[in-house]
């Protein structure tokens, strides 16, 4: 007998992949706020989900420390208590309503990618890094101080290549309500697909939805803003220059933590096959 959340399935379960759910999740969220061809936002857009008209979308990017409901984070590998993610996201509406696709995603953690496709974020494994600030560099005359003025640049990159690169040098302090632009597309749609591997073809994917994340007991620490820098690049296996900025709008870093308890199905693909 074979047990766990996921595979890879064993005697006693502790070799599963991912967690099992909920998990408690905390970190400094990096949103950077950006315009791009709205013509080519729109292509990146699945239905019953239809382009937002603003022409904008947001890359977030952070370390989040994470465990499961009565774990001692004290009591796992280091490499499994925290991860580095960056994602991007297009505004949409959905049935009339705003939302948030995610169309691209990276992490660092094999078992962070078994998550992010079971709950429809199409993470891809990264190498995620970021300047190093302390607030004693400002003993040093250091701009690293990791304060206001200070630049935060984190990059993403796969496979040797450069994918994004941003940068946010906070200036000021702001309310968290400043953020609603952001917060009302929220919670972000993802997509789910499994395709179909089957000989002979069954002519229908294995599974295909759209999902929204079931979050609880979201906070926020004090946010603050500044001017923010991102670029994409044209790597191997990517397929995101469409998407290159026209225009950054803005930079923010908000605390946050949440627990995550799943998802909720919002469009069922193959139901409309039935």
């Amino acid at each position: 007998m074979t047990y766990g959340y996921s595979r890879p399935f064993s005697p006693s379960g502790r070799a599963s992949l991912v967690p099992e759910l909920p998990l408690k999740f905390a970190g400094d969220l990096m949103l950077i706020h950006f315009r791009a061809n709205q013509e080519n936002i729109a292509q990146y857009i699945p239905a019953p989900l239809t382009p937002s008209d603003s022409g904008e979308a947001f890359v977030w990017t952070s370390r989040l420390n994470c465990h499961g409901f009565d774990v001692d984070p004290a009591t796992l590998n280091p490499a499994r208590s925290f991860y580095n993610v960056c994602v991007v996201g297009l505004p949409a509406m959905l049935d009339g309503k705003p939302t948030m696709f995610s169309a691209f995603q990276w992490g660092d953690r094999d078992w962070l990618l078994g998550l992010s496709w079971f709950l429809g974020a199409c993470s891809k494994l990264a190498v995620i890094e970021q300047t190093g600030t302390n607030a004693i560099f400002s003993s040093l005359d250091s701009p690293a101080h990791g304060g206001l003025g200070s630049t935060i640049r984190r990059t993403v990159s796969r496979h040797g290549e450069l994918v994004v690169d941003a940068a946010i040098t906070p200036d000021r302090n702001i309310a968290i309500d400043e953020l609603s632009f952001y917060f009302d597309t929220l919670p972000l749609t993802c997509m789910r697909h499994i395709p179909d591997m089957s000989i002979p073809p069954r002519g229908v994917p294995a599974l295909h939805d759209l999902t929204q994340m079931v979050m609880a007991d979201v906070s926020f620490g004090a946010p603050v803003a500044g001017h923010a820098a991102l670029q994409f690049f044209d790597a191997d296996n990517e397929e995101i220059m469409p998407l290159q900025p026209t225009e950054v709008l803005g930079g923010y870093i908000t605390p946050m933590a949440f627990i995550l308890r799943g998802v909720n199905i919002i469009h069922d693909y193959l139901a409309e096959d039935l």
